[in-house]
């Protein structure tokens, strides 16, 4: 549990840091890993359309899409005032409402995901979103971790949802230099400026040595540097370190 806690609490701090979806991408699914699923998938229902950041196979997201199957799926269409945490196993499919839905279970399958959990979040004007952890096989070990720890698993999508929401699609990600880099980044860099290692970063900001990298990989990626010596000259150049 302590392990749980630990990634959760890595989890919070690098959200903190995503600008791009593909940074969503990857937080959601170190995390995930982490917690022992392999597989993540954000979905948000708003008035544009669906918007998908995922960790399941592009040919099986594809295909969802295409048959529809966002339409019918029982995880996403049961009433939004029942529990939010909906746990699932697509080895049931004999309880399925319909040939569909039956067809549904049976294609997931056929990707190997079998069993996992979705917390729904409503919205206003009938948006919503749901963040969903997945696995190819069920345990014991799992199903005791989900029945213990569905607080924070409920935390966990409910933050994502908000810094997602936030985040994603905002006019200007990247609109000056200034705005390019976050606080945590901007710390780093000027820690490793000073000498620092990546562990000496860690254990000065109270997070993981991954965190601290995950870090950097994102202010190197936003200032367009080659290397991290090269982000620091250039941040040091432009005067982004505190």
């Amino acid at each position: 549990m302590k392990e749980a806690k630990r990634a959760c609490d890595e989890f919070v701090d690098c959200l903190h840091s995503a600008q791009t979806e593909d940074d969503f991408r990857r937080v959601a699914e170190r995390t995930a890993h982490a917690l022992g699923f392999r597989w993540f998938a954000y979905l948000g229902h708003r008035a544009n359309g669906p918007k998908l950041i995922s960790s399941y196979p592009k040919s099986w997201t594809r295909h969802y899409f295409r048959e529809g199957y966002d339409s019918i799926d029982p995880v996403l269409q049961e009433p939004r005032n029942t529990r939010r945490m909906f746990l699932w196993d697509g080895r049931e499919a004999r309880s399925a409402k319909s040939t569909k839905e039956r067809r549904l279970f049976d294609d997931a399958l056929s990707f190997k995901i079998r069993t996992g959990l979705t917390v729904r979040i409503p919205s206003s004007q009938n948006q919503f979103a749901a963040f969903t952890l997945a696995v190819d096989d069920r345990s014991l070990g799992l199903d005791r971790f989900i029945e213990t720890s569905q607080d924070m698993l409920e935390t966990v999508a409910l933050n994502y949802h908000a810094h997602v929401s936030a985040r994603i699609g905002r006019a200007s990600i990247v609109g000056g230099m200034e705005s390019s880099l976050t606080q945590r980044e901007r710390q780093c860099l000027a820690w490793i400026s000073d000498g620092k290692t990546m562990q000496d970063i860690a254990a000065l900001l109270g997070i993981k040595p991954r965190g601290v990298k995950f870090h950097l990989d994102n202010a190197r990626r936003n200032l367009a540097a080659l290397t991290l010596s090269h982000a620091v000259a250039l941040a040091l150049r432009q005067k982004l370190l505190p």
